[in-house]
Formats: C-alpha cells, structure tokens, sequence
C-alpha cells in the first residue's frame, strides 16, 4: 500500500488542499504528530500539492518526482543535522530572498522545530514575520508546548491524524509475530511501528508485562519485576506504554466498551485478569503510569521509580475493592 496515498486521505491534508483549491493560503504552517516519520512525510506531501504540474500532488510529474527525491531546488528541508540550529535559521534567511528555479514558489521544510534552541526560533521567527511573498513555510512539532508563543501565533496550526492499523499492516507487508504486535503497539503511526519492529527487545518486554499483569500478585515479588523494568530507559519506557495499553484496555471492558480495546489478541486474558480490578483501581493505576512517565522524562532513578510504581499498582489493586 502507497504511504503516500494514505497521508492524502489524512483529514490534515484534505482541509489544506480545500482551503488551497479555494486560494486561502498563508505562509506559514505548523503540522504536529506526536510520530516524526509521518510527520516528515506528509509535509513532503503538501510541497508536492503546492508545486504540482497538475495541481493534485499528482506524485509523477517532474516537480513531484524531484520532491520525492529530495533534489527539487524549491524545496528546502532543514535540519541539515539532528536538529535545527541558528545556524540553519541563517542559511534559510540567506537563501528566503533568492527567486525559486523551476516552480512559482518556494517551500521551506523544519521538521521538529520544537526540537531546537531558543535562539533558533528567534531567528527564524523575524523570517517568517515579513516573509517574501512566493516563499511558504512548513513545519512540524510533536510538542507543540515546546515552541515559542510568538511562533505559534503567526503560523496556521494542523494536527495530523493517525492511520488505521489495518493500513499500517499493509504497509509494512510483514505477518509475524513482531509486525502485528507493533503494528497494534504502533498506534496508527508508521514511524512508531518500524521503531517497534527494529527493537529487538520489545517482543521480550510485551511478553514480560502480560507475565506481570497475570502474576504478580504480592510485594516479594516487586524485586523480580523491578530488575527487568529498570535494566534501561528504553525497556523502561516500552513496558510503561504496554501497561499503559492493557490496564486501559481492562478498563474499556469493565465500562462494557469491548469494542474499543486496543489489543484484541488479549480479550481472553483481560477477561480472566480483570475480575482482580475495581473500575477505580484501573483508573487510579492509570494515572500512576501516566505519572511515571512523566518522572521518567525528569530522569528520576529508574530502580526507586519502578519500586514506587509497581508497589503502587498493589496498593490501589488490593485498597479500592
């Protein structure tokens, strides 16, 4: 299935192409996704709609395919490393003034412009103050909390949407174990599922955290759970979304909304684990993996956090009967 296609179909990009078959378009967009492969691409896409021969995004004519290629001279991607810096604020403010090549205008790309330094945004905020009248910007954030107020208030704001699992399946064109696990895992984001299939520990923490959802039951055995939790970061993080998943999908069964349960696979464990659960106690459980992660982001020992967390989700378990 063409990836490109599914990001037309995105509800983002078919409000941007109506207000631009209409002629309302300004010159400075910000697209946010909390997945930064969609959130590259579909930009990509809007250039392709904007320089179009055929004014469709067509994605075969010459403007298009050069686009897809990243070789049109029009289309100007930053950063140029990790992330965007003043001193790719200042190659954009050198080239704002230079007339396009080959299309009637000119389309600068920042992709995660949250991910980078005041001093960044600064500069390119006096660019697109006053910018010449054939150049459109457009960039993307996954926070949009971490870009600069005045940034935010001179650019039209478009929050792309997820895909549909099923799609992500046919994008990805695997059927094993690993690719349906993180295309669930994924959360209709086609970055975040080949993140998922690239880890190669991720399998072992799905299977850890169901271990820990049907067994644990009692605080001696925090010590063993805790050691596979906090070995690093990223196992960390993993079990915290799976978690996180699970107990919500125990949730939506108790409030009798099965239909709404992420990882269907589960239903016949849920059914069996979720007698061990008051409605509150899975809300309250929610909520301190919510704030777990949140420690985590502040890099607060992962060994103590697990230890608080884990003794937590007993706690809550066993109190709100």
């Amino acid at each position: 299935m063409d990836f490109s296609k599914l990001l037309q179909d995105n509800n983002a990009y078919t409000d941007f192409k109506n207000n631009y078959m209409r002629g309302n378009i300004g010159q400075a967009y910000l697209f946010t996704c909390p997945d930064r492969l969609t959130a590259s691409e579909f930009v990509l896409e809007i250039a392709k709609l904007l320089l179009c021969e055929n004014s469709c995004g067509c994605g075969v004519c010459a403007n298009c395919k050069k686009i897809n290629a990243k070789t049109h001279p029009d289309v100007l991607i930053y950063p140029k490393d990790k992330a965007f810096m003043v001193d790719d604020a200042g190659d954009i403010y050198n080239k704002v003034q230079i007339k396009p090549m080959l299309a009637n205008i000119k389309v600068f790309i920042i992709n995660q412009i949250d991910n980078s330094t005041e001093q960044a945004q600064n500069k390119i905020l006096k660019i697109i103050e006053e910018p010449p009248e054939n150049v459109i910007f457009l960039m993307t954030a996954t926070n949009q909390n971490k870009v600069l107020p005045t940034i935010l208030s001179r650019v039209s704001k478009q929050e792309i949407g997820k895909i549909n699992t099923e799609d992500i399946q046919k994008i990805i064109s695997d059927d094993g174990e690993i690719a349906k696990i993180a295309s669930i895992c994924g959360d209709g984001y086609l970055g975040k599922t080949l993140s998922i299939i690239n880890d190669s520990e991720f399998v072992d923490d799905y299977k850890n955290m169901l271990n820990m959802l049907k067994n644990m039951k009692k605080s001696e055995q925090i010590p063993q759970f805790n050691a596979y939790f906090s070995k690093n970061k990223q196992i960390f993080e993993n079990s915290l979304m799976l978690l996180g998943d699970f107990y919500r999908d125990m949730l939506m069964i108790k409030l009798g909304c099965a239909k709404l349960v992420k990882h269907t696979n589960l239903i016949g464990d849920y059914n069996t684990i979720v007698t061990e659960y008051s409605n509150m106690a899975l809300v309250n459980i929610i909520r301190d993996l919510n704030e777990a992660k949140q420690k985590m982001d502040s890099n607060v020992n992962l060994i103590t956090l697990t230890d608080n967390m884990l003794l937590k989700i007993l706690e809550v378990k066993f109190l709100c009967k």
